[in-house]
């Protein structure tokens, strides 16, 4: 059983969740599942696995046990106790034994339908991940397709990773994806790549990554371009914003720039932005931005630059 205790002395036992945003998320035994501000902790133990993010970006990884005094986290590391004070902590994850625990995901849909135009525009996406306390992978599907009176067009985005988290602020990835863009005429584009990524910043509201490494892509087009196979640098940040007034929403922006090193002056840039507002327990309300840009298209019939912006209905799991 969890127990967190109150700087007023209040005990309350249940089960803990996560820290997040500065705000602990509670399950207790007799209501709802609570938010506690974390400064309002004094202490807090639990028998259960976590991991621990310091304000450092440091991770420590163990059960949480009674501390010596108020205002400290002792952590149960595999090497020995570690006591931390309370305003050090970032964040705290519960990492879960059993296979399906340590699956967390989403699928958001949507649909809107424009009189004037006569145009429908429906929009899928689907993420799981899975993770230990070394390794975090991921998979993410993604369609949207948009129709009209007068012309038609998709695009569908498959995309894995696998990551290997250090203890610091480093982290090393490998990836894979497959897209298709009709309105950048491209039939299908196969990406593989590797590279390493940074904590810029990491506190309990935000979190800055850089990313660098490089990547080879096979592309079959739609019009009378020759199919192509490339080798490119991969430059990017990912960026997560956590927040919470009245109800929770997160903010999770995402830019990637492939500058071709075999392909002389070619470019393509990929940026995306999801603003998630919760609506209830589980579910919440998407509004996403995309943007695909790749100068090669210059002297065919694909337009250079392909924009959208969705909104959908989401589930959490």
């Amino acid at each position: 059983m969890d127990v967190v205790v109150l700087d007023n002395g209040d005990r309350i036992t249940g089960e803990v969740k996560k820290l997040l945003s500065g705000r602990l998320e509670f399950k207790t035994d007799k209501a709802d599942t609570i938010q506690i501000k974390w400064d309002a902790v004094a202490r807090l133990t639990s028998t259960n696995f976590f991991e621990v993010i310091l304000d450092d970006a440091h991770k420590l990884y163990g059960a949480l046990e009674a501390p010596g005094a108020d205002g400290t986290l002792r952590v149960a590391a595999p090497t020995g106790p570690v006591d931390v004070s309370l305003e050090r902590v970032a964040a705290i994850e519960r990492i879960r034994q059993s296979f399906w625990s340590r699956l967390k995901g989403s699928i958001d849909l949507g649909m809107s339908y424009t009189s004037a135009e006569e145009r429908t525009d429906w929009n899928f996406k689907a993420t799981t991940s899975y993770r230990t306390p070394r390794w975090r992978s991921s998979l993410s599907a993604e369609s949207l397709y948009r129709r009209s009176d007068t012309s038609s067009f998709d695009r569908e985005d498959l995309s894995a990773s696998l990551q290997r988290l250090y203890s610091g602020r480093w982290l090393a990835a490998v990836f894979a994806s497959g897209q298709r863009n009709s309105e950048l005429a491209l039939d299908l584009r196969l990406i593989a790549g590797g590279g390493a990524g940074f904590h810029i910043v990491r506190t309990v509201e935000q979190d800055l990554i850089a990313l660098a490494g490089l990547a080879v892509s096979r592309e079959r087009f739609l019009d009378d371009r020759s199919d192509t196979s490339s080798l490119e640098a991969v430059i990017g940040l990912s960026y997560d914003l956590y927040a919470l007034g009245g109800r929770s929403f997160t903010v999770t922006a995402d830019l990637a720039a492939f500058p071709s090193l075999t392909e002389s002056g070619r470019f393509r840039l990929e940026a995306g932005v999801d603003i998630r507002k919760e609506l209830f327990k589980d579910f919440y309300l998407s509004l996403r931005g995309a943007d695909s840009f790749d100068n090669r298209a210059e002297g065919s019939e694909a337009a250079k630059n392909d924009f959208s912006l969705t909104t959908s209905i989401g589930w959490s799991f």
